[in-house]
């Protein structure tokens, strides 16, 4: 079986060969082939059924789109470009040409000459002015021009037989039959069936003809392998055929996705093993009615099926607005689903929709700007005319925009984006009821998650109202937009609203009909300093689409006067000056602009900009608003004439531009010419996932024998915690319970002139001498006389008795002085979970150290102890955590059970490694019952056991999070003293402000988790990272503004780079752990001074 074969049988009216035709028309019709390779392209369900529910054969005279079709389509445009346009190489050839014509000789050339008669060169050509020479010239016979001028013969022979057999003429035959006469084709040589060279393989149309020769070659053996298979390609065909009619009847719902086709198969299958249908309990609107204005339009995109409005008509678009990519070991299929019933939505699938294109927090892939494209191009079929407005939520700024307006000035010269705000006012608002100059009202708008309120405000111009009366001269200027309310987007994002969906499991969803907006009360709004008194407003419920339009209308009346400004958001990079990262201002707030399309408008920045030298390039984080927020943009400078020498001062010139591609255009001129113009290009900040992103190391714990030989502070010498301890007990005793005695003569003084005297007690059998320095501070000796009670420390030494700190009988011991005798010591010697019953602790300590725990319960249940010694009693017993009695452990379990943390630090303190349930108990309602105080307890706890991070689960690591954000947004500049003898505000604000950070940095350790889920909730390109990474960036602004040196207990070891020595140590940390940057490695905490904060 052969072609001819077939089109003589078709002639004939072959039944079997008619089928197999109409089998291939079939086929061909309902596929689309790639113009590039000729396969046939996947396509969505719908687009198949609709195309196959409208098939009809082809009638007389009409062509049969079979194999010869597809080779001669795939070839035809290639083909005609061919024969206009061969490829040509330049040849050399010996020839006899005239004298005048010769340009070049060679060897053999002179060699002809000599051998002619004469002896000059004259007397050699006087007979035959002609001479054997080198000619240069074109030549069109090269390889592929060959195997071109074969293929198109072959083609012609085959384009006949179809003409004979059954008459239909194809234009390329008379094109190839005429490029087969010239003179040029006759003098391209045959082909000799060579291995295609690079020409052939890379050449847009010689690779075409190549793939078409190829197929022209097995045409005859595929003809034969179809007729084999006419009965299974007639059972396909009636498959697909049967699925279309149910489809047209409209009473199934069928899921969207990609159907796959192969050609020489005949085979076209779904992406998914089957198809997923569900009757439909009423009819379905398949209206696939196709619509055309010729007359600017106002679009809406927020929602599924766009809203539009022209001069006469306000409707939504009938088609789905949404976008899909399927992927499958590796390979990715792009499908519109404009007509879908319904659609898939499961992890190997990716779905944008119109909204998305405002609304997602992930616009990075390449996904939206293919959805965008395809957006695009269907509303290009729909509108015809140039002038396309749409509206923009007044929650996103241009920089947001990017993808939309880019995709939208690519197919409309003239689009306009336009607030939906501004459009809301054209179409509500009542000239005449305007009261005067600077009337405001207000726009509420719910969209995308987020309740947006902006204000408007009336403003008078005298040319306006000559030009345009029914405005009474009033033009709108927009304030900045103020976000009042906002959802977590991250969970609404995806919902299809109107369309059906299918999850993995194959479950059906119906529609999601969007929810209605919030109602706020006005009263309440006037009462928030950001939106201020308005005299009424606007609560958007429905697309204000005839506003856009009718804005457009007055626009062209009004000419060149704008009917609305545009009060520009504040726009500013950080910078490090004077040590410490600071804004610079590139829009001040109160900066308005005329949005005219095509006019770029001049934003004055007045300070100078300094370029460092050094640098291979720049590159500013970009913040907006009075808040700084962070873009996710930063301007770049790149210039071949980086890195500078020398430090350079530029100014910058900022532009803007409205409804352009690039709105604002930033370029920065040296002062001293001493470097060219260069314009920032901005780019959208890079999410690098990172998965192991460094993470603080905690200090190596002590071992009880480094304990015994602790080094002081600035000394060589060491000092044992352990006797220190025991010492300092000892003493607190004495301290506690003084010995009472009675001046026993009268003052004398020595030879030295110092006043000295003897003091009688029971507890000795002679008098004690004593000295007048002996006396506690705030005692003097003038004070006491021979016969007077005192109470005083009894101390021996070697049989000796002494007195010091001598008092009246009512006098007791500072706490100061008991804390620094015993708090260093017990707080170095318990912290890292180490307690007195670890096997390699000391048997003599471990002993001692028993009666002394026993010694301060006592002290506890002493009536006669003062209550603020007995508060510092609990708390060095709260540093033993589970060496403490039970007199503590319910101290510590009260505070936490009822709510009203006394001391976070004994609490954080108690809680030790966790190994004691009632310390489980009181870490779960910790995190249970979050308040600040909670929290500051758990950041001392953190850094007191280094495996105290490791005891809590993702929930609660979140819940912590969350509360630890709002508590850094709780900082607030230092407050004034309030007097000279204030010493506690400054302090405490300190203490405020670090502990917070601490704990974050605690918090941080989490990245060296086993949990895979743990390990990567503070990674730095999770959204709660960027967020406490824009909190620490405003604390450290308060610390520089405050002028308050702030200390950490936390002693680490890191390396500056130059102008950062002015910024805090632990904010330094912060700023590199929570970003990612490789320094972070270089940090070292090399110990925790918790009594530093005494």
């Amino acid at each position: 079986m052969n072609l001819q074969k077939v089109y003589f049988g078709f002639r004939a009216n072959d039944l079997e060969i008619k089928s197999l035709l109409l089998q291939s028309d079939w086929f061909c019709r309902i596929a689309i082939f790639d113009p590039k390779t000729g396969e046939a392209l996947p396509q969505a369900l719908t687009l198949l059924f609709s195309k196959v529910a409208a098939y009809e054969p082809p009638n007389n005279g009409d062509a049969i789109h079979d194999r010869l079709w597809r080779i001669t389509e795939h070839s035809r445009a290639s083909v005609e470009r061919l024969f206009n346009a061969l490829n040509e190489s330049p040849r050399r050839e010996q020839a006899w040409l005239p004298i005048h014509a010769v340009r070049e000789l060679d060897a053999n050339s002179f060699i002809k000459l000599s051998n002619r008669p004469g002896r000059t060169i004259r007397e050699k050509l006087a007979g035959k002015p002609y001479l054997q020479a080198v000619r240069r010239f074109q030549s069109a016979n090269l390889p592929e021009n060959r195997l071109l001028k074969a293929f198109v013969r072959r083609l012609a022979d085959l384009l006949e037989v179809r003409l004979d057999c059954l008459g239909q003429e194809d234009q390329l035959l008379a094109k190839i039959q005429s490029w087969l006469r010239s003179d040029e084709t006759q003098a391209i040589g045959n082909w000799d069936n060579l291995p295609p060279n690079n020409t052939l393989l890379s050449h847009r149309d010689y690779r075409r003809v190549w793939d078409a020769w190829r197929w022209l070659q097995t045409i005859d053996e595929d003809i034969a392998r179809d007729f084999s298979q006419v009965k299974a390609r007639e059972d396909a065909m009636r498959v697909w055929t049967n699925y279309a009619q149910m489809w047209k009847k409209s009473r199934h719902h069928f899921v969207e996705m990609p159907i796959l086709f192969d050609y020489e198969r005949f085979e076209i299958r779904p992406w998914l093993s089957q198809l997923a249908i569900q009757q439909s309990k009423q009819t379905i609107s398949r209206e696939l009615r196709r619509e055309e204005y010729f007359e600017p339009a106002c679009i809406d995109l927020t929602s599924l099926r766009p809203s539009y409005a022209t001069k006469g008509a306000f409707r939504s678009l009938c088609e789905t607005y949404l976008w899909q990519q399927w992927m499958s070991d590796g390979k990715s299929v792009d499908i519109e689903l404009f007509n879908a019933d319904a659609a898939y939505v499961h992890a190997n699938t990716t779905l944008v929709s119109a909204p998305d294109l405002f609304f997602s927090n992930n616009k990075a892939s390449d996904n939206f700007d293919s959805a965008a494209r395809t957006f695009a191009a269907k509303l290009r079929e729909v509108f015809k005319n140039d002038t396309l407005i749409w509206l923009v939520p007044d929650s996103l700024n241009d920089f947001k925009l990017e993808i939309a307006r880019r995709n939208l000035n690519a197919r409309f010269p003239d689009a306009e984006p336009l607030p939906r705000s501004v459009a809301a006012v054209f179409e509500k608002v009542d000239y005449s009821k305007i009261k005067g100059d600077g009337f405001p009202i207000v726009v509420i708008d719910t969209i995308g998650s987020k309740t947006c309120v902006t204000k408007l405000i009336a403003r008078c111009d005298s040319e306006l109202k000559n030009c345009l009366p029914e405005t009474s001269g009033f033009y709108w200027e927009r304030c900045p937009p103020v976000v009042i309310a906002d959802t977590d987007s991250e969970s609404t994002e995806g919902k299809l609203y109107d369309l059906i969906t299918v999850d993995d499991k194959g479950q059906w969803h119906d529609a999601t009909r969007p929810k209605k907006p919030q109602f706020f009360d006005q009263s309440s709004l006037k009462l928030d300093p950001r939106v201020g008194q308005f005299e009424f407003c606007i609560n958007l419920t429905e697309s204000p689409v005839v506003g856009g339009i009718r804005l457009h209308s007055l626009q062209l009346r009004a000419g060149n006067i704008p009917l609305w400004r545009d009060q520009v958001s504040e726009l500013s990079i950080k910078v490090k000056k004077d040590g410490r990262y600071q804004r610079f201002h590139l829009v001040s707030r109160g900066t308005t602009v005329k949005p005219i399309r095509g006019q770029s408008i001049s934003i004055p920045v007045d300070e100078y900009f300094t370029l460092l030298s050094g640098k291979p390039f720049y590159q500013f984080p970009l913040y907006q608003g009075e808040n700084a927020d962070e873009l996710g943009f930063l301007a770049r400078l790149d210039s071949p004439a980086f890195p500078l020498r020398n430090d350079v001062v530029c100014k910058l010139n900022l532009t803007f531009e409205y409804g352009s591609d690039e709105p604002y255009k930033l370029v920065f001129t040296a002062l001293d010419r001493s470097l060219l113009q260069v314009r920032a290009t901005w780019r959208k900040t890079e999410d690098v996932v990172i998965t192991d992103a460094p993470s603080p190391q905690y200090p190596a714990p002590k071992t009880w024998v480094e304990l015994r030989c602790m080094p002081k502070l600035e000394s060589n010498e060491t000092s044992d915690l352990l006797d220190w301890v025991m010492t300092a007990i000892t003493q607190l005793d004495r301290d506690l319970f003084r010995t009472t005695g009675q001046i026993a003569s009268d003052w004398q003084r020595d030879r030295n002139g110092a006043h000295v005297t003897y003091v009688r007690c029971n507890d000795t059998n002679n008098e004690v001498f004593v000295r007048e320095t002996n006396f506690a501070k705030g005692f003097s000796f003038e004070s006491f006389s021979k016969g007077d009670e005192v109470s005083f420390a009894l101390h021996e030494n070697a049989g000796k008795f002494t007195c010091r700190k001598i008092a009246d009988v009512k006098y007791r011991e500072p706490v100061e002085n008991i804390r620094k005798g015993l708090r260093f010591p017990i707080i170095q010697i318990w912290r890292d979970g180490r307690s007195i019953e670890n096997t390699d602790c000391p048997l003599a300590f471990s002993d001692d150290m028993r009666q002394g725990i026993k010694y301060f319960a006592g002290l506890l249940q002493n009536d006669g102890i003062p209550s603020p010694v007995k508060y510092e009693i609990l708390f060095l017993l709260a540093c033993m955590h589970k060496d403490s009695p039970d007199e503590c452990v319910q101290w510590i379990v009260n505070q936490v059970n009822n709510g009203s943390i006394l001391d976070p630090q004994a609490v954080g303190f108690a809680l030790g490694d966790v190994t004691e349930q009632w310390q489980e108990d009181a870490r779960s309602k910790l995190v249970a019952h979050r308040t600040f105080d909670s929290l500051r307890a758990i950041a001392y706890a953190i850094w007191r056991d280094q495996h105290f991070v490791e005891r809590f689960n993702l929930a609660e690591l979140q819940s912590i999070l969350i509360g630890l954000s709002a508590m850094l947004g709780n900082i607030a500049r230092c407050p004034p003293r309030s007097g000279e003898r204030d010493r506690s505000t400054v302090p405490n604000w300190v203490r405020a402000t670090v502990e917070p950070l601490e704990l974050l940095l605690g918090l941080l350790r989490t990245r060296g988790s086993s949990n895979s889920e743990i390990k990567m909730l503070l990674q730095p390109h999770q959204k709660i990272t960027k967020e406490l990474a824009n909190q620490v960036e405003r604390v450290a602004e308060i610390v520089a503004r405050s002028n308050v040196p702030i200390f950490s207990r936390l002693q680490i070891n890191i390396h500056k780079l130059d102008g950062d020595h002015r910024t805090p140590d632990l904010l330094y940390a912060l700023r590199l752990y929570l970003t990612g940057d490789d320094g972070a490695n270089a940090i070292h905490i090399t110990s925790v001074s918790d009594s530093d904060n005494d």
